[in-house]
């Protein structure tokens, strides 16, 4: 009866700590927030209509749009709800002036919260032209990326052309995260291809949370600037708890624990 005991013993052992080791995760809506953009210039004024929609299954609360070109930032109106499959839109005005003929970049973000008032944004990069447009003549990967705390986007760049190329890249990341380096300046050979890597830090986005990340690469030819974006989503792994992680530890030491303590009582039989 003490074998057929301590047996089951360590058996309820193996099986209260794998039983202890799993949550069910909670079920909640989703808010995924969709921005178009349209782009109108006219002389030296430009005119940019954000059109934001709310495709996910939870209301986005307290949103509003901001529009962020040639170093100056413009702010939209807030709108207090934004339920599923609503759409809301806004209009920007600005001047251009200092600008270069060519293609430049033009940045749209969002910034909402869910019905808890966690701020989350959502980010949208793409180009205009003014007076001239032109093509880059660069090629611009990357992959996706996932991180926990921290990691690293990289962009693969080729040049198309025979002529030489001084590139400066610029990452465009959303509040959730911060980088301690944001500009890369690289010298792009003639049919070469580089590598732009950035390290990021998780400020506050939530596990198992994806997020766009944009990168501009830009430069000046015969007074003439071009641009091109490249896109890339990031990902928040999740984390496990140490007790999942280790679980297979603690069930592998209470079963050796129970047999040791049988093996000791049959001894002493």
């Amino acid at each position: 009866m003490r074998i057929r005991f301590l047996l089951r013993f360590c058996l309820f052992l193996a099986l209260t700590h794998w039983t202890l080791g799993w949550v069910p995760e909670a079920i909640a809506g989703i808010i995924t927030i969709e921005t178009q953009n349209s782009v109108e210039v006219t002389g030296d004024q430009i005119n940019v209509t954000v059109t934001t929609t709310n495709k996910g299954s939870e209301p986005a609360l307290s949103l509003q749009p901001h529009l962020i070109l040639l170093g100056k930032q413009q702010e939209g109106p807030v709108i207090p709800r934004l339920g599923p499959g609503q759409s809301g839109s806004f209009s920007f005005k600005m001047t251009l002036t200092g600008i270069k003929k060519g293609r430049h970049p033009l940045i749209v973000f969002v910034d909402f919260h869910d019905a808890n008032q966690y701020p989350f944004s959502a980010f949208s990069g793409m180009t205009f032209y003014f007076e001239k447009d032109v093509n880059a003549d660069l090629v611009c990967t990357a992959k996706d990326a996932s991180i926990k705390k921290s990691g690293e986007v990289s962009f693969n760049i080729k040049n198309l052309v025979s002529e030489t190329r001084k590139i400066n890249a610029t990452l465009i990341l959303p509040k959730e995260f911060s980088t301690p380096r944001s500009k890369i300046e690289q010298i792009l050979g003639p049919r070469a291809e580089k590598l732009f890597s950035f390290q990021i830090m998780n400020f506050s986005a939530l596990q198992g949370a994806a997020y766009p990340v944009f990168c501009f690469f830009e430069y000046d030819l015969n007074n003439i600037h071009y641009t091109a974006v490249a896109q890339t989503l990031v990902k928040v792994a999740k984390e496990e708890n140490l007790f999942r992680q280790t679980r297979w530890l603690w069930i592998t030491t209470a079963v050796i624990l129970g047999l040791a303590l049988l093996i000791t009582i049959l001894k002493k039989r």
